[in-house]
């Protein structure tokens, strides 16, 4: 029962991590069409920032989750002022940028901080009820935060005026701009709000499980599958698919050990790819 528990709350977990990643992800390929191969990047660098603020500045745990969101946000701003919009349409070298971005960052943590696996220490520690019936404390604390910023993001999507003009923007770029609203600051806003999902994401992960400078490699693989089978620009997917691919990340670890279960995963998914390549719930116009 223990051990059942336990799956069932990696599961959401991970579903959660994934879905926040993807959502930042989307935000910026449906507003500025830019494929930002760096998300993956930007995920570790704020475990990596938030971990810094904890252990070598000495900031509450609490109080660093904020910041660590705020910095990344700004690098969100840079981003799109200064490597994405000069590229707006070219899409070769937004992918070189990207990259370039991608492989400044790891190099720069890897040659600081080096390649050994670290972890932020627990923002809740100890467990909830006793065994067979017991939880970790942290997992239940981050599985609800991951879940509040889910409804916040769809709250600010469907019932804000900036949510209602990006929307506007990704369904009619033209008739947006002529109605007054403006793409740039549009773009800017979709880029902090993805750079800060990312944030989240990688806080919770270096939190719960460890940090490495290449784990936003590995993430950023599983997200480009996750908005493909979700279907690019259908936010409603990225939320069901994420659930479905935090449950086979997280449940078959519990049939096969080590790499074994990645491999099989993404075998699985690759197949299902290849029968339904536009995804299962399309384009949302």
């Amino acid at each position: 029962m223990e051990l059942l528990i336990q799956t069932i709350t990696n599961m959401l977990i991970l579903s959660a991590v994934y879905i926040l990643v993807a959502l930042g992800f989307a935000f910026v390929l449906n507003m500025m069409g830019v494929f930002n191969l760096a998300h993956g990047a930007i995920f570790m660098t704020a475990g990596y920032v938030c971990y810094l603020f904890i252990t070598e500045i000495g900031i509450n745990h609490w109080i660093a989750l904020p910041l660590t969101v705020v910095v990344i946000g700004a690098i969100g701003i840079f981003l799109e002022r200064f490597c994405f919009r000069p590229f707006i349409g070219d899409f070769n070298r937004q992918v070189m940028i990207c990259i370039a971005i991608s492989v400044i960052l790891t190099t720069a943590f890897n040659l600081g901080l080096g390649t050994k696996v670290i972890s932020i220490p627990s923002f809740v520690p100890g467990i909830f009820g006793t065994p067979p019936y017991s939880m970790y404390r942290d997992r239940v604390i981050t599985f609800v935060t991951g879940a509040i910023i889910l409804v916040l993001v769809t709250l600010f999507v469907n019932r804000t005026k900036w949510g209602t003009q990006m929307q506007a923007v990704t369904q009619n770029l033209e008739g947006a701009v002529l109605q007054g609203i403006s793409f740039h600051s549009m773009a800017a806003i979709a880029c902090v709000i993805g750079c800060a999902l990312a944030a989240i994401a990688g806080v919770i992960m270096g939190s719960i499980y460890n940090l490495s400078v290449f784990m936003g490699d590995l993430t950023l693989v599983k997200v480009l599958m996750l908005v493909i089978l979700a279907g690019v620009g259908s936010f409603r997917g990225i939320f069901i698919m994420g659930l479905i691919l935090g449950a086979v990340y997280a449940g078959l670890p519990m049939l096969m050990r080590g790499a074994a279960s990645d491999t099989v995963s993404s075998i699985i998914i690759l197949v299902v790819l290849l029968i339904r390549p536009q995804g299962f719930f399309g384009h949302e116009a």
